[in-house]
């Protein structure tokens, strides 16, 4: 195999100040390059994080139809110049549960734009020239507005949220420290906004082979043969063409990385493995002589849900699970009747496999019932 080589094509930035970047990076077996490059492309549309402003708070309207006092928008009008807004933050991850809180405060004759969005320290306007509305001579507009991180889109069910709670906290301005407690001052008229989070606008892709096909022969083995990849990819300008790619490749090794079931931990596990001990496991040990049949695995299945799992969910290799199916284990509660000595009898079975097996089903709050000789 050759040497894996990314490689920047071309970069640039477009009119409308969108970023574009186009890579090159391979060589991949032939066949495999699709594989990558078509999660490689849903990963960057959907798993990169961006911010969006989710809803707007206008004094003094009804409804989102109707004219702003003192100005020539209507509600409608004024979401629609809002969702063009495009922020960033200096912290990349989404850790905000409910957002920022930005403001507008301005008496007409003007025209409002990004400028004059009062944002947090740490948010961003990346296109402050947008107009938002114009306000007329005499007239004054209160706006408040929340910005929130997320990935893809959000689709608000309707006018579900009625107020911005925003908490006032007298500070001492000199320790720092609060004077009292934090109260929620609730205002009306608050209109959600359907959210596009996405700062990767749009990506393209094509495969490059490095060996002419025509060349070879139809006995050439196809793992000889490679392809390249071309990435090209457009931004909001809210991170680079790179950046947006090294979030894609670290969403997708985290995702790939659930299935790893011989890692230090096992992801496999119920998060509610924890909770069984104690009384179930003193319960479930009562029926272990029993013989385990499926309609007595059945019987225990609320007691311990995973009895019922079949033993495919265990890192066990082809020969132990012939040679466990063949003895009629094919659940993990058949494991119960079985003692320490009767499994490491098994074929293929060894101390260290049989260690391994019991951690794993002591993980499902398993436990056999009779002690290893010389314990």
């Amino acid at each position: 195999m050759k040497q894996f080589l990314i490689s920047c094509l071309d970069s640039r930035i477009e009119l409308d100040g969108t970023l574009y970047g186009r890579y090159l990076f391979g060589p991949f077996p032939r066949g495999k390059g699709v594989t990558i490059a078509t999660a490689l492309r849903r990963s960057l549309l959907a798993e990169v994080a961006g911010l969006a402003v989710t809803a707007v708070e206008v004094v003094g309207v009804p409804y989102e139809y109707a004219i702003i006092p003192g100005t020539h928008e209507s509600v409608l009008d004024l979401i629609l110049n809002l969702k063009k807004l495009v922020f960033t933050s200096a912290q990349r991850s989404c850790n905000r549960k409910f957002g920022y809180l930005g403001y507008i405060t301005a008496r007409g004759p003007a025209t409002i734009t990004g400028h004059d969005l009062r944002l947090p320290p740490g948010i961003q306007c990346v296109n402050p020239d947008q107009v938002l509305a114009t306000v007329a001579t005499g007239g004054n507009l209160n706006l408040k507005l929340r910005v929130s991180c997320g990935k893809n889109y959000l689709v608000q069910p309707g006018r579900s949220m009625r107020s911005l709670r925003v908490p006032r906290i007298l500070v001492d301005p000199l320790t720092g420290l609060a004077l009292r407690k934090p109260v929620n001052t609730i205002q009306r008229n608050v209109f959600p906004i359907d959210a596009v989070f996405m700062p990767v606008l749009r990506v393209n892709y094509a495969l490059q082979s490095d060996e002419n096909v025509l060349d070879y022969s139809l006995e050439t083995k196809s793992r000889d043969m490679t392809e390249r990849i071309i990435f090209e990819i457009w931004t909001d300008g809210t991170l680079t063409p790179r950046e947006g790619l090294d979030q894609a490749v670290n969403e997708l090794i985290r995702s790939f990385s659930l299935f790893r079931i011989n890692g230090r931990r096992t992801h496999f596990m119920h998060r509610r493995n924890q909770s069984l001990a104690g009384a179930r496991l003193a319960k479930i040990r009562g029926i272990q002589k029993k013989k385990t049949t499926d309609s007595c695995l059945k019987s225990i299945y609320n007691l311990n849900p995973f009895i019922l799992l079949d033993i495919g969910i265990l890192p066990l290799n082809p020969n132990q699970l012939t040679h466990l199916k063949a003895k009629n284990i094919h659940r993990l509660g058949n494991f119960l009747t079985l003692s320490y000595t009767e499994i490491l009898n098994l074929p293929e079975m060894t101390e260290g496999r049989l260690f391994t097996l019991l951690c794993h089903l002591r993980a499902y709050g398993l436990q056999l019932h009779t002690p290893p000789q010389g314990a």
